[in-house]
């Protein structure tokens, strides 16, 4: 039996909590050899690594003789992985160990060269989170929101610390290609001349264990010459050794092996996949952005949901009057149809399901039984969470008028559309389409092309994509996409949808019946959208 890796020993030594806990995901081999081969390729005499781990990176690099003399900067701030790192790499002179938080730590010590696998996590978890904020500000100009994940900060500071001719290797969460947190880091890697590769695994496999999200490798160096940028997608790791030969030997072809785009074409506001990936809509006519049409918001945050969202049996056993709650879809798995009823949801109220919200006002009185529910919540220190603190009265949720249309926040396989036939409200695992005044009468027309096939491959332009199929939506995602152009649909037109809407509406879902309906849909609406 082959020894077990340190990764594989230290995976299995702690727990999976643990190891969220500090964000630690550990960079395979054969991805480790690819950055290691780039930044290896300026012949640094120095390298920081903010984010070490288990040392895979100088471990790797030192494993090469003639580049042992180089010297490395290491920082980790757990204890545990220190040792384990200091035991794995005997205690190298040339390796100087730092148990430090990176992100605190001093800006003017500049690098010849960077690499990193820096920790996913919040930083609203990090308890000196506005001081760090604040000095990213300071530094940089960039004034970065307090939820922006720790990567992102690991990414700005380590380049900002590497010399003039120095490269740099990172492999982060590809999220923030696509998303609009990304434009002020996509902004900065522009107007710094850094970007040089940008390779992005496919985004079926994930390359690390534990984790739900896909991965981009950020080649950089710090020349000041407006080298095109080249967009390298992986499908497989079978591409690996092909991308890894093909930087390595730095091919000054006019064959690239991905896409090149020159600096001043690449635009930090845009999602940056249709650099990478086709896009349908080159094909197709009578589009339009979906805020002609409506828009989307995200559901109710509670901010605690044990206290907030009730079951029947808490409503009995609390003895709790019905004008101090409401029907409430709280999670996405009690949904199982794109149309849910008033009956749906009592199917599931009458099973326990904790399918209601409580709605409480302020301003009229209150009687025995809420209050002691109230301060049972208090008991609880539920008026201590996030969210709750800093409301006023904190047992007051948010106020949401139900919307027409539901979409599911994460998808899987098939995006999901709900028409709220129920007229109910819901929490955060699904965002709320609202139709406006002018397009109320075409919300049948509307639901129908949201189910059709085409109109999937259409808003998935605007997914964040999370691995192994998994891919999510924010309200502005949704916002930003665009649609089939309602506006030109003739009376005829209209009403043959709203027949094939009718008699699709009557099918059992997923039915033999359903699916020709629901193809009849598609290909009507493929046939509109189609270039002469």
């Amino acid at each position: 039996m082959a020894a077990m890796t340190p990764e594989q020993h230290y995976r299995k030594q702690t727990s999976t909590t643990h190891r969220k806990k500090w964000g630690q995901y550990f960079t395979p081999p054969n991805i480790a050899s690819l950055m290691i081969s780039w930044i290896a390729g300026c012949n640094p005499s120095s390298v920081l690594d903010p984010a070490v781990g288990l040392g895979i990176f100088p471990s790797m690099y030192h494993s090469v003789d003639e580049v042992a003399h180089t010297s490395w900067d290491v920082y980790d701030i757990d204890e545990a992985m220190v040792q384990c790192t200091k035991d794995r790499l005997d205690s190298s002179e040339t390796i100087h160990f730092h148990q430090a938080d990176f992100l605190e730590e001093d800006w003017e010590q500049m690098y010849d060269a960077v690499i990193a696998n820096p920790p996913y996590l919040k930083m609203s978890t990090h308890q000196h989170k506005q001081a760090i904020l604040s000095n990213f500000e300071e530094q940089l100009g960039l004034r970065l929101p307090g939820n922006t994940n720790m990567y992102n900060l690991f990414l700005l500071k380590g380049l900002h610390q590497l010399e003039k001719g120095g490269r740099a290797a990172f492999i982060v969460p590809s999220e923030f290609l696509n998303a609009d947190y990304g434009k002020k880091i996509k902004q900065y890697l522009l107007d710094q001349k850094l970007l040089k590769y940008v390779v992005i695994t496919d985004f079926q496999q994930n390359w690390f264990e534990d984790a739900i999200t896909t991965s981009v490798i950020l080649l950089c160096e710090r020349n000041s010459s407006n080298d095109p940028v080249e967009f390298i997608s992986m499908y497989s790791q079978e591409d690996l050794p092909n991308v890894h030969t093909y930087i390595a030997a730095q091919m000054d072809t006019t064959q690239p092996l991905g896409k090149r785009y020159s600096l001043d074409t690449l635009d930090a506001t845009k999602k940056w996949r249709s650099y990478y990936q086709p896009s349908i809509l080159r094909g197709l006519q009578h589009v339009k952005p979906f805020t002609e049409f409506g828009y989307a918001t995200r559901g109710i945050a509670t901010g605690a949901n044990d206290f907030f969202c009730l079951r029947k049996s808490d409503i009995q056993g609390r003895h709790l009057s019905s004008s101090y709650w409401i029907p409430c879809i709280t999670k996405a798995q009690q949904v199982k149809t794109p149309f849910f009823t008033n009956e749906h949801w009592q199917g599931l109220f009458e099973q326990h399901a904790p399918v209601t919200l409580l709605n409480l006002q302020p301003d009229k009185m209150l009687d025995d039984s809420i209050i002691n529910y109230i301060q049972y919540g208090e008991t609880h220190q539920f008026h201590l969470r996030y969210l709750t603190k800093h409301r006023s009265p904190w047992y007051k949720a948010e106020v949401r008028d139900p919307a027409p249309i539901w979409f599911r926040t994460f998808n899987r396989t098939k995006l999901q559309f709900v028409r709220n036939e129920a007229g109910i409200v819901h929490l955060t695992p699904f965002h709320s389409i609202y139709i406006h005044e002018k397009y109320q009468q075409d919300i049948p027309i509307i639901m129908a092309y949201f189910l059709t096939d085409i109109a999937e491959e259409i808003l998935k332009e605007s997914r964040r994509e999370y691995g192994q199929g998994l891919v999510k939506f924010e309200p502005n995602d949704l916002n930003q996409s665009y649609v089939f152009d309602f506006d030109i649909l003739t009376k005829r037109e209209k009403n043959d949808i709203r027949h094939l809407y009718d008699q699709l509406r009557e099918c059992p879902y997923l039915s033999e019946e359903w699916e020709i309906y629901q193809s009849k849909l598609n290909d009507y609406f493929k046939h509109l959208l189609a270039t002469e």
